[in-house]
C-alpha cells in the first residue's frame, strides 16, 4: 500500500500513526526505512532485501513465517524502487509493505507495480479538517451529514428535490460553522494560506509563501528529475508561473515565447499533474475533444496559485481570489469523484459556458462560482441539456432557487 499525493501533506505522519496502529492492534514487529536519510548511506531496497535474508530471516525470505511490517518513507529516493519492491513483494509474501513517496513515482505507469500496489491519496485538508485544527472546542461535524449534504448535491433527481432536502439539513450546518469566529475570515484564511497540513499553524502569513515558494522548487528541481527526462527545469518553472496567472495556455504561443517545443511544453505538463501540483479538466464533449483540444490547468491547492504569484499581487489577493475559489472546489470534486474522468469544462465558441461539467448520468450537472455570482445565465442559457445547475457563492448566506438552478453558499460546498 503507498500513500502518495503531494509534498507537505501529512504522509509521514501518517505512517507513523499506521505503525503506531499496528503496533497496537496487529504485530510489533515493525521495520520503518526513512529513504530521505538512507540514500545519504547509499542504501537501497535491494540492501534491505539483503539484510532481510542474512540477518532475520537467515533464509529464504519466502520461509518466514510470522507477521511482520516494512514501512519505507520516501520510498522514490531508492534507486529503481519499483523493480526493487516488486521483487522484495514477490519474495517476502507474509510481509505488509507500506511505503510513501509523491503520486508522480508511485502512479508512474509501470508494469511491476500496477497490480500489486493499492495507493491512498493524500490531499490538502478540506475545511472541516482545518477548522478541527484550529478550533478544537468546536465538535465534528457529524460524517452522515457531511455525506448526506453530498448526496444532495451531486445526486438529487431535479431541482426541487436538491432545494427541499437542503432546507433539512441547513439548521445543522449553520449550527455547526456558526460555532467559528470570524466565519468570512476563517474561510479566506483556510482557502488562500492554510489547506496544507504542515503550514497550518505558522502564525506569518509571508514565511507560509516562502516556505510553498520551497516546496514548489523541490519539487521542479529535485523530485521531477528523477522521473522525466526535463533537460531545465527553469523552463518547467516558467510553466508553472503563466499557468498560476491563468489556467488556460496557448502551447504553441507559450512554445515560442519561451522557446521550447510543444511536445516539451506537453511533457512538462503532464508531470506537474502526476507530481500533485495541478489538477487538469478536459473539454466537454467526445473523444476528439479531450484529446485535441485545449486543457484547463488548476492547482491542487490554492495557497500555490497566491504563493506562485505573491511578488506580482497585492497582499490581499483579491485579484486571483476569484480563481483560487475554483481551485479548492475542484481539488474537492477530485476528492469526491477521484480519478474517474468526471469533470470537464465547456469551450464552445459564441454561447454561454458553465465554469465546470459533471458527467453524471444520465444528464450532467453544470456549475459556477463566484465571488458574488447571481446572474444564471452561463447555466440557462448553456446548449448543455442538463439536470440541473449549481452556482457557489461565496458572499450569500442563504440557499436560493431560481428555475432548474439552485445558488448555494461557498460555506455550507465547503461542508462536504
Amino acid at each position: 500500500m503507498g500513500y502518495a499525493g503531494l509534498r507537505s501533506t501529512g504522509k509521514t505522519t501518517l505512517l507513523w500513526q499506521s505503525a503506531e496502529h499496528i503496533y497496537e492492534n496487529h504485530t510489533q514487529n515493525i521495520y520503518f526505512f526513512d529513504f530521505s536519510a538512507l540514500i545519504r548511506e547509499n542504501i537501497s531496497i535491494w540492501d534491505i532485501k539483503d539484510a532481510f535474508e542474512k540477518y532475520v530471516v537467515k533464509n529464504y525470505l519466502a520461509s518466514y513465517k510470522e507477521k511482520i511490517v516494512l514501512i519505507f518513507d520516501e520510498v522514490h529516493e531508492s534507486p529503481m524502487w519499483a523493480k526493487a519492491l516488486k521483487s522484495l513483494y514477490d519474495d517476502f509474501r507474509i510481509a505488509f509493505i507500506l511505503t510513501s513517496g509523491s503520486s508522480a513515482l508511485l502512479l508512474q505507469s509501470t508494469a511491476d507495480l500496477v497490480t500489486r500496489m493499492l495507493i491512498q491519496h493524500v490531499f490538502p485538508l478540506n475545511f472541516c479538517e482545518y477548522i478541527g485544527f484550529t478550533h478544537k472546542q468546536i465538535p465534528k461535524l457529524n460524517s452522515n451529514t457531511r455525506e448526506q449534504l453530498k448526496n444532495i448535491l451531486f445526486h438529487s433527481e431535479n431541482t426541487d428535490e436538491l432545494f427541499n432536502e437542503f432546507q433539512n439539513i441547513s439548521a445543522e450546518l449553520d449550527n455547526y460553522i456558526n460555532k467559528l469566529d470570524n466565519q468570512e475570515n476563517r474561510i479566506y484564511d483556510y482557502i488562500v494560506y492554510r489547506n496544507i497540513i504542515r503550514f497550518l499553524l505558522i502564525s506569518s502569513n509571508i514565511k507560509i509563501d516562502k516556505q510553498i515558494q520551497e516546496l514548489v522548487r523541490r519539487i521542479i528541481y529535485e523530485d521531477i528529475p528523477k522521473i522525466a527526462e526535463i533537460t531545465n527545469p527553469i523552463n518547467t518553472e516558467k510553466i508553472l508561473n503563466r499557468l498560476a496567472a491563468s489556467d488556460e495556455i496557448n502551447i504553441q504561443t507559450l512554445s515560442q515565447s519561451i522557446g521550447i517545443s510543444q511536445e516539451k511544453i506537453q511533457e512538462s505538463l503532464t508531470i506537474l499533474e502526476k507530481a500533485e501540483l495541478l489538477n487538469v479538466l478536459y473539454p466537454y464533449g467526445g473523444i476528439d475533444s479531450k484529446i485535441n483540444k485545449t486543457k484547463k490547468y488548476f492547482f491542487m491547492s490554492p495557497s500555490i496559485r497566491r504563493a506562485i504569484l505573491s511578488p506580482f499581487i497585492k497582499a490581499d489577493t483579491k485579484d486571483i481570489y476569484a480563481k483560487m475559489l475554483e481551485d479548492i472546489i475542484i481539488l474537492y470534486l477530485k476528492r469526491i469523484f477521484g480519478e474517474v474522468n468526471f469533470l470537464s469544462f465547456s469551450s464552445a465558441k459564441g454561447q454561454k459556458n458553465p465554469d465546470l461539467i459533471i458527467e453524471t448520468i444520465p444528464k450532467p450537472i453544470l456549475l459556477e462560482i463566484g465571488i458574488n455570482k447571481t446572474t444564471t445565465k452561463q447555466i440557462s442559457k448553456s446548449r448543455i441539456k442538463y439536470k440541473y445547475g449549481i452556482i457557489i457563492n461565496s458572499k450569500t448566506g442563504k440557499v436560493e432557487k431560481r428555475n432548474d438552478i439552485i445558488i448555494i453558499p461557498l460555506k455550507y460546498f465547503l461542508l462536504i
